[in-house]
């Protein structure tokens, strides 16, 4: 791990106007350290630095999410990087598999966990009950940073302490996979008790951590540990929450299905990055979208929405029809030609369809009495999708799963879902499904790098990114995936 001075570059949360963001003013610079935590407003600084982190972490969720799937295909202008990501031609020097981003996260949660307790003896206004909601979004950022880890290294560093300064010694060997996913899960069960259901306002509410957000992450997180009956549970709180639902997808002529990317914070998000062109928050999506163009929809994901010409998912929609760009990012609405005026597109981790389609997936995994429950959640799916062509129940778990797959890929274009979908299912149960993993992935790809692709794919740990270099040069204790180690 690098050694690192942390500068707090961080914000004051305002609480109590709707009109402004908890991120908006920004105190002087300063070190943190242990004589730092002495108030409220010093605590709410450290843990608003790490949801700013997480919105610089939006380039790297949707390139580790998305570039090895086949829901997404290179655009005009890409940078050689992003090329041999998406080839799965990595390299340890790849500045796509740094993961200091997340790692700076986990660090600000551990701070929080740490010392928010002390505060409340030297701080009046902060009371107890404050200050667990905090821990609460501090145990639940932390959970989130790390599965975004465990997903893209497999194994890594379990770091649960905050490090405050370049003087503290950080070479700290790599946990298992198993034991990162024994932490997640602890940590979200811890983040359940003292979780908001809703906050004061719309975009703190949709933006901040709630108990339905730690819900649905937690769903997620019990299907990739191969635990489908607490999956399920998971997704029924999220489910009879009575504060989410699945909106309507059409509403008279207007496709409210894009309300959810524009203007975003719809009634069906759960959990997620806001970002406000009017505070100076913007982001690059309309730049990877758009003008720089590195992403389009893939061809074989035109191909599979034209099977469904009612689909409202699609044309206009998800993609439009001329460049085939992703038009979710770049329209002000569905079905016109008006672009949004500004990149300040909201990333959106969870929404109910995650959890309906979730859910499915688990119902499909305990077996052939439970596939109806599941094709009747993927068709709901559909049916807000405006699609009437009705399913049948597969004959075997594989074709359930490519089912319940297939209309993740429609929902989710270019979320930052694709490739963790096709690897978990691959790889469960010993990598049973290992051959669907790789048939997938090569549907995506150019013909001719599709042998050269397929023979990597067969090697389980290239699955996986590999440490980047400049982290095993500061941290001698790092051992390197073996599939990239003599490329070091």
């Amino acid at each position: 791990m690098k050694r690192i001075i942390f500068i707090l570059f961080a914000f004051i949360i305002t609480f109590s106007s709707s009109c402004n963001k908890w991120l908006d003013v920004k105190p002087e610079n300063e070190q943190i350290s242990d004589s730092y935590w002495s108030n409220k407003e010093e605590v709410e600084a450290v843990l608003g630095a790490a949801y700013v982190k997480m919105q610089q972490s939006v380039q790297l969720m949707l390139v580790w999410g998305e570039a090895r799937g086949n829901g997404l295909s290179l655009g005009g202008f890409i940078n050689n990087d992003l090329q041999r990501f998406k080839s799965f031609d990595v390299i340890p020097s790849n500045s796509f598999v740094k993961w200091s981003n997340f790692y700076s996260i986990i660090n600000y949660a551990n701070m929080v966990i740490r010392y928010a307790p002390e505060v409340v003896a030297k701080d009046p206004s902060f009371n107890e009950a404050t200050m667990r909601s905090y821990l609460s979004e501090a145990y639940y950022l932390r959970a989130l940073a790390y599965f975004y880890i465990v997903r893209n290294f497999k194994d890594a560093p379990l770091i649960l302490e905050p490090y405050m300064d370049d003087q503290t010694s950080f070479e700290i060997a790599t946990s298992t996979s198993a034991q990162i996913f024994t932490q997640i899960i602890s940590d979200l069960q811890q983040s359940i008790g003292s979780s908001k259901e809703f906050w004061p306002t719309v975009w703190e509410t949709k933006g901040r951590v709630t108990k339905w957000a730690v819900y649905a992450t937690l769903a997620d997180v019990y299907l990739w540990t191969e635990q489908y009956d607490l999956a399920i549970e998971a997704c029924d709180k999220v489910l009879n929450s009575g504060r989410v639902g699945l909106i309507q997808g059409k509403v008279n002529t207007k496709n409210n299905w894009f309300t959810i990317f524009s203007p975003g914070n719809s009634n069906e998000g759960i959990f997620e990055i806001q970002f406000d062109f009017t505070k100076n928050q913007t982001n690059s999506l309309v730049s990877w979208f758009g003008s720089s163009y590195n992403w389009i929809i893939s061809p074989l994901m035109v191909a599979r929405f034209q099977q469904n010409p009612d689909d409202i998912r699609g044309l206009g929609a998800s993609y439009s029809g001329v460049d085939f760009k992703v038009w979710k990012y770049l329209g002000s609405e569905g079905g016109t030609t008006i672009p949004r005026q500004n990149s300040d597109q909201n990333w959106i981790l969870y929404r109910m369809a995650d959890i309906y389609l979730m859910k499915a997936e688990a119902y499909v995994m305990k077996g052939a009495g439970h596939y109806q429950e599941a094709l009747d959640l993927v068709s709901a799916v559909r049916a807000r999708a405006g699609i009437t062509q009705p399913l049948s129940i597969a004959s075997n778990q594989l074709e359930m799963l490519n089912i319940v797959l297939n209309e993740k890929a429609l929902e989710f274009i270019g979320e930052g879902k694709r490739w963790y979908d096709l690897l978990r299912v691959g790889k469960r149960n010993n990598y049973e499904y290992k051959d669907y993993l790789i048939e997938q992935v090569l549907l995506g790809t150019a013909g001719g790098s599709s042998p050269i692709i397929r023979s990597k794919l067969l090697n389980n740990n290239s699955h996986y990114l590999p440490i980047h270099i400049d982290e095993l040069k500061s941290n001698r204790l790092l051992v390197q995936n073996p599939y990239y180690d003599s490329l070091n």
